[in-house]
């Protein structure tokens, strides 16, 4: 059970660790390795944490071994090493490599490749970049169509895909241009700024709408570029593009006169554009990119029942209890819970909130009524990852303030109630101080 985010490292500054992450990955000392795993541990060991030494090690290996048992492993820790290096070559190599099969990260290897590929813009990488830039694609389209995973809500995973389908048709943009189709390109890349508007894909529309001659309608997207609110964009890209936007308009006016004012209108259009993509989540999820703990609202495990705004509950200790059908440690933790509930029926400034983190909520109500449970059920709805939460059973209190105070996480039978007790004394202390 994870919900937590997955974290990117600049691994190129971590060499310990990557030599760490591929020792593991080569089953470093298994038992009774052949001559080959000798080898192959021994070249790992003498990379010294070297991913340099370490992929021409590698690379040394499968040439001696070109039918290894562990070429597929060894592949995988020579496109991790390219990728943490930027060595585009490698990443194309070994990245078309890992997609004979379809790996769990199959967008994120897409990504790599058809950008490494596009590094050049001959023809025959045009052709290369456009087949596996389809194949992206077709695999966003796999991916919004699953059920949301890690407890991701409706309007993040959409959020996901459409930032996925982005990247996917920008790329196909420049790979069409490069063959020299501008119309399929502007096209692309319009898609892609509908799926999300980034630099990238504003600079890819424009880029085209200039190579055609519309020099007008390029200066408009290129001002999008430089405007729009990207932290992936780096000032370089927007430097040029700003350039590019100034060329083209002193082409037109003689001047830059105005131009100014044109940037101007592209900051208020751009800003819209965000506001609008925000509002469409929001319609899916109410907590879309919630930044406060109390400005949750959620949702009932009963279609029928009301939603709970937890800023209704500020000036209160609350006792959330994440939990869910499957996990045998939270129902075994459920009756301890209760009583401690019983200890504080009394105190109106003490609240226990129950929150499953199933993903098929239809299960709920049945295990509620099995189980004969008779406290509310709400739905976690988001707030398990705004919390952090990576495992169950896991249990926060809050003080009244709305500040989190205590985290218990995994079922401690032993002394349980007389712990989660003195965290909900302690939680009301510090507000009465």
């Amino acid at each position: 059970m994870q919900f937590a985010r997955p974290v990117r490292f600049a691994a190129f500054l971590f060499p310990a660790l990557i030599a760490a992450q591929t020792t593991s990955m080569l089953n470093l000392y298994p038992a009774n390795p052949a001559a080959e795993q000798n080898e192959l541990n021994q070249a790992v060991q003498d990379a010294n944490g070297s991913t340099i030494d370490l992929t021409r090690a590698l690379e040394q290996h499968l040439r001696k071994y070109p039918n290894s048992a562990r070429r597929a492993d060894i592949e995988a820790a020579l496109y991790k090493n390219a990728v943490d290096a930027l060595d585009y070559p490698r990443i194309a190599l070994y990245g078309e490599s890992l997609l004979l099969g379809h790996p769990d990260n199959e967008l994120d290897i897409l990504d790599h490749v058809v950008r490494a590929i596009l590094t050049s813009d001959d023809t025959e990488s045009a052709k290369k970049a456009l087949v596996f830039g389809k194949r992206y694609e077709e695999a966003v389209g796999t991916f919004r169509a699953k059920p949301p995973e890690g407890h991701a809500t409706a309007a993040q995973w959409a959020d996901l895909a459409d930032r996925a389908l982005a990247r996917a048709t920008v790329l196909e943009a420049r790979a069409t241009g490069n063959l020299g189709n501008t119309d399929d390109a502007i096209a692309f890349a319009g898609r892609s700024w509908a799926a999300l508007p980034t630099s990238e894909s504003a600079h890819e529309i424009a880029r085209w709408l200039a190579k055609k001659g519309s020099d007008a309608e390029a200066i408009e997207h290129y001002a999008d570029a430089v405007e729009i609110n990207d932290p992936r964009s780096p000032w370089a890209d927007r430097d040029r593009d700003r350039k590019l936007a100034s060329a083209l308009y002193v082409k037109l006016h003689g001047s830059e006169a105005g131009f100014g004012d044109l940037l101007l209108q592209a900051w208020n259009r751009d800003a819209q554009a965000l506001r609008d993509r925000v509002a469409h989540y929001h319609a899916i999820d109410r907590n879309y990119e919630v930044t406060d703990l109390l400005s949750f609202v959620i949702p009932s495990a009963v279609a029928t029942d009301q939603p709970l705004a937890i800023s209704t509950l500020k000036g209160k200790t609350v006792v959330v209890d994440f939990w869910a059908t499957w996990c045998v440690p939270c129902i075994a933790q459920h009756p301890l819970i209760e009583h401690v509930k019983q200890k504080y029926a009394q105190n109106h400034d003490v609240v226990f909130l129950s929150l499953d983190a199933d993903d098929d909520h239809t299960l709920v109500p049945p295990f509620i009524a099995a189980q004969k449970w008779p406290q509310h059920v709400y739905l976690e709805d988001g707030l398990a990852g705004f919390l952090t939460v990576s495992s169950l059973p896991t249990i926060i209190v809050i003080d009244p303030s709305g500040k989190v105070y205590s985290r218990m996480i995994g079922f401690k039978a032993d002394a349980f109630e007389s712990m989660l007790s003195a965290r909900i004394d302690g939680a009301g202390t510090v507000a009465a101080k």
